[in-house]
């Protein structure tokens, strides 16, 4: 099957997507994730992949696995409302996976939008919750518009016109059903692409464009190992930096997470949790407007973006999320393809916490 995404794998291999699920739930089992959250992890992560978000996907095993394993992480963690006013709330994640705190506020910023229409939910000592979208995707199922954002992993990025970051990457998402059309999801980081991709990249032995990194001497960069050491670049310059600098604040501020000074790295800090502020917002379309009405005037703005005429070196006009909702529907379908270098990453992993390989990877033969 022809790989759609940016990266260039070798070697791959076809996984379904509920046996990859089952193996990433083992693992988290394994490592004294309860089962009920150690499942949501591992769907999320692999929901990821079958989107071809790799950088995003099962690739962040081993992450999470140190941070837990680390004591980073509480295993008994439960988050808690601690400010409950009206159409807003505060959440205090209380170290927990950062995908338990995620799906808590979403589920609650959907039920307050229910009751008032709209709603504000942050949270605080949360930790890495995977893509945003995951969590704005919820809020289609009850016909709202979803929208989270949460702090990055780290001060990723030199504010604009400085020289040291200061400044995480800060990642948001919408999403906005429609009718006959895939909804319209938007998940992005303010720096030109997530340091998953990067992360990706470099376990792959992948180039990457020279728009995506810096290296330690702020020149551009092609080599994922030398960007590792520099720092990401904002998307459209000092734009995409006061973007990463609101998002920041709205996440973090209000519900006193973790942000500048005491932001701490997901890959380099394991001295405990990382006191991640996040922001869930859901508006519930009905109290404005008919909802079929309202899809119905998605799809012609769709229909209207997609009609333009395509650039020489392009096949199709996309909107957002599209080819995730594609690539989904593929993998679902045919299995997910993945690179055996993560497989064997992960199969390492396993076999550390006494993880019998499931069938298909014995028949597979990959890290035999």
């Amino acid at each position: 099957m022809k790989n759609t995404s940016h990266y260039h794998f070798n070697q791959t291999i076809t996984v379904p997507f509920e046996e990859m699920k089952a193996w990433i739930s083992d693992i988290f089992r394994a490592e004294g994730l309860k089962g009920g959250e150690a499942e949501l992890v591992a769907d999320s992560l692999v929901d990821a992949d079958a989107r071809s978000v790799y950088s995003h996907g099962i690739q962040r095993v081993k992450l999470y696995t140190k941070r837990i394993m680390s004591d980073c992480i509480n295993r008994d963690g439960r988050p808690v409302i601690v400010v409950d006013r009206d159409a807003t709330a505060v959440v205090d994640g209380d170290n927990a996976m950062g995908q338990t705190v995620g799906k808590f506020c979403m589920e609650l910023a959907i039920q307050k939008a229910r009751q008032y229409g709209v709603s504000f939910v942050t949270a605080r000592g949360s930790n890495h919750y995977g893509r945003c979208a995951y969590y704005t995707r919820m809020a289609l199922e009850y016909d709202m518009i979803g929208f989270s954002a949460t702090i990055g992993g780290g001060n990723l990025m030199a504010p604009w016109g400085g020289t040291d970051s200061r400044v995480g990457n800060n990642p948001y998402s919408y999403a906005i059903p429609a009718f006959n059309h895939y909804p319209v999801v938007l998940d992005m980081a303010m720096s030109v692409v997530a340091k998953g991709k990067v992360d990706v990249a470099s376990k792959t032995h992948s180039p990457i464009p020279d728009t995506w990194a810096l290296d330690q001497n702020g020149l551009p960069t092609t080599d994922a190992e030398e960007a590792l050491k520099g720092s990401l670049r904002p998307i459209a310059d000092y734009k995409g930096s006061g973007m990463a600098i609101v998002i920041g604040m709205l996440c973090s501020v209000i519900s006193n997470g973790a942000i500048g000074p005491t932001l701490k790295r997901v890959y380099g800090d394991f001295d405990g949790g990382l006191n991640k502020g996040q922001l869930f917002m859901a508006v519930d379309i009905s109290r404005m407007t008919d909802v079929q009405a309202f899809k119905e005037r998605m799809d012609r703005q769709i229909d209207f973006i997609k009609a333009s005429p395509v650039a020489s070196n392009t096949e199709e006009v996309y909107l957002p999320g599209e080819l995730e909702y594609r690539s989904f529907d593929r993998q679902m379908k045919d299995g997910i393809v993945y690179p055996v270098e993560i497989i064997r990453e992960i199969r390492e992993i396993a076999g550390e916490f006494k993880v019998a390989d499931p069938e298909w990877l014995k028949q597979s033969g990959v890290g035999q």
